[in-house]
Parts: C-alpha cells; structure tokens; sequence
C-alpha cells in the first residue's frame, strides 16, 4: 500500500490537492445532475448544490481541526506541522480552489469571498510547503467553520421563502450565538497568538487579521438584525399573529433581510 507523505513530499501534496480538488467537484456534479429543484431559479439552485458542497467541506474542516487541536498538546502544536494538520489544510485548500472557481464561473461570488479564498490559498500554501504555523492556521479553520452548518441552513431555507418561520428564525438564533461567541472570544485570542510569534509570515498574520475584522463587522450587523427581530417580535405579539414552523404565515409584514451575512 502506498505511504503518504505529506509532510515532506511535494509530489504527495500536490496529489492530494489535486484529488481533493476532484472530489469537491464531483460532489457538486453529483447534486447538479441528480437533484431538482424545480421551484428555485437556475441560479438559487446553483446556489444551493454549493452550499451543500460547503456544508460537507465545513464538517469535515470542523471535527478534523477540532481533533487535530484535542489530540496534539500544545508543545506538539507549536513544533514542524504534523501530517494530519497537512492533510486537513490540504483537504481544504482543495475546495477553496473549487469554490473560487465555481462561484466565479456561475456569478455566486462577491469581493470578499474571492478575497478570502485566494488569500487562505496562499496561507495554506505558505504553511504546507514550509511546515510551519500550521497549528494557526488549524485554529483559525476550528473557529471559522463551527458556525457553518446553521450559516448555510439559514440561507438555504431562505432560498425556499421559509424566512418568516419558527425553524428559520431558530437556525437564525442558533447561527448568531455560535458566531458572536467563538468568533468575538476566539479571534482576537488568535490574532494576539500569531502576532506573538514574531517569525510568523506576513500572509498568516493578513489571515488571523482579517478573520478579526470579518468577525467584528458581522457581529454588529447581527446585533442589528437582532433588534429588528426584537422589534418585529413584539408587533406580531400585539397584533396577534402567529409564525408558523415549516410554513409562512401570508398575514406576517415583509421584513428586510440582509443577504450579505453568509
């Protein structure tokens, strides 16, 4: 049986990324040639095949680093990049690449997006191929991707007019604890561990950055959205309507929603 090596083989690195690449490709062929969704636009069904795709990768990303970070001690954390933090990078770097070009081919992406990804590509490479800070790198990946579940069931039910539902609004709730939590505890703890190594390279440091802006600005627009819920809440409360769990309620006012929280 062959023996990886993706610590000290560029070849297997690039095998594996190659592989991965194919494998998140296929997932999302495999939903856009089985699955219909006759009552979603072209676009939204695109839209959702990915997010499934995302969902998948979110999962694997989240246990994966969560085992790696369980598993290794800190001291082990901090030496030469172990093979399984390699292979969870890899993993990732591999549906990073997809998903730029998925979404760039089928005008899913926005700015940010494209601007995350190539720069997480560039870290990931970084990291890799010198075996360093991947113990960063892993950390940044449990924090990002515990909020990825409730994040794409959120949107994927809103894609099927479900905003105004009691599942929908619970997933909400569900969403915006996890994030507001880890990411406004966790990221600054992140920033402040990569800063402190002074050796570490620049795109990481853009990285735990980035991650720390990104967080701070959702979590406002959060607290926003959260108070117009509030708000919302208390006039159906005196005007006796009722919201429904799996079904939208007609009687129920339209409501401004801010598609750009992912």
């Amino acid at each position: 049986m062959y023996q990886w090596d993706l610590v000290n083989e560029s070849s297997d690195q690039l095998r594996m990324f190659s592989y991965c690449f194919i494998l998140w490709s296929a997932l999302f062929i495999l939903c856009y040639d089985r699955i219909k969704l006759n009552n979603l636009s072209s676009k939204r069904q695109i839209d959702v095949f990915n997010r499934i795709v995302s969902i998948l990768h979110g999962q694997f990303t989240f246990w994966g680093s969560l085992i790696v970070i369980l598993s290794q001690t800190p001291y082990q954390l901090q030496e030469m990049n172990s093979s399984e933090m390699q292979f969870v990078m890899i993993v990732s770097a591999g549906y990073f690449a997809y998903d730029v070009i998925i979404c760039t081919y089928f005008d899913l992406y926005d700015y940010w997006l494209i601007f995350h990804h190539v720069v997480s590509l560039m870290a990931f490479g970084e990291s890799i191929l010198y075996k360093k800070y991947g113990h960063i790198i892993i950390f940044g990946m449990f924090i990002t991707e515990i909020s990825n579940l409730p994040m794409h069931l959120r949107h994927i039910l809103g894609c099927f007019g479900l905003r105004q539902t009691k599942i929908y609004e619970s997933i909400e709730i569900f969403y915006f604890s996890l994030f507001i939590i880890f990411r406004g505890i966790l990221s600054p703890v992140l920033l402040i561990r990569t800063y402190e190594d002074l050796h570490a390279p620049l795109l990481i440091k853009i990285s735990a950055s980035g991650l720390l802006v990104y967080s701070a600005y959702y979590i406002i627009e959060m607290i926003k959205i959260t108070q117009r819920k509030i708000k919302s809440y208390r006039e159906r409360k005196r005007r006796n309507l009722k919201m429904y769990w799996f079904s939208q309620n007609p009687l129920l006012p339209s409501q401004k929603y801010v598609d750009s929280i992912l």
